[in-house]
């Protein structure tokens, strides 16, 4: 075990992250679910259900809300104890949800091609994941982004490197050839960048 993943293991068994209350960002993305292309046929079967995959999800906030309203859930995270408290939140609440472990931050990062209608990423950044996450979404299907921009440098605690904060525009710039469904910078208490959009 590496010492970052150790140490991210010790901040899960903390409960520094153990917030069972979802960004308010995603329950309004169910606004535009009915846009999913769920049920089309993308293989010798047709499928029952939408596809989701919760990037970096941590203890599975967000697997869980959207396993909860029908969704087939993968929930990906660096930290095997994050993806404990996944299944133990997954299973107290009879939502299944897959967990998968996997370090998103290197050369060799992976999340598959046209597997998911959903891709979610809240409060995760790491710039070179950016393809990776925009071949894992199918056609028609949704990216919704939200994490701290250069706006939080106005205020304590983390991040405060700028390299873990979103540029102004800049989730507008990396999917500028997706439909924009909605779009926020947010500067009042926090600095935040959020992004729902629909992949050609």
């Amino acid at each position: 075990m590496s010492s970052a993943e150790a140490e991210w293991d010790e901040r899960f068994r903390r409960g520094d992250h153990a917030s069972a209350e979802i960004d308010p960002l995603l329950a309004l993305s169910s606004n535009y679910w009915p846009l999913l292309p769920a049920g089309r046929s993308h293989g010798p079967e047709p499928r029952a259900e939408p596809c989701a995959l919760d990037v970096a999800s941590g203890a599975g906030r967000h697997a869980v809300y959207l396993a909860a309203r029908g969704f087939a859930v993968t929930a990906v995270d660096f930290s095997s104890q994050a993806l404990s408290q996944v299944a133990q939140r997954a299973a107290a609440q009879n939502t299944p949800v897959e967990t998968r472990q996997a370090d998103l931050e290197t050369a060799e990062a992976d999340l598959g091609e046209s597997l998911y209608d959903l891709v979610a990423v809240f409060f995760f950044l790491h710039r070179p994941l950016f393809p990776v996450l925009r071949r894992a979404i199918r056609p028609q299907g949704l990216i919704i982004y939200k994490t701290y921009s250069v706006d939080q440098l106005r205020y304590p605690g983390r991040p405060r490197h700028r390299i873990q904060m979103l540029e102004h525009n800049e989730l507008l710039r990396e999917f500028s050839d997706f439909r924009v469904l909605r779009y926020e910078e947010e500067w009042d208490g926090k600095g935040t960048a959020s992004l729902i959009a629909q992949k050609p």
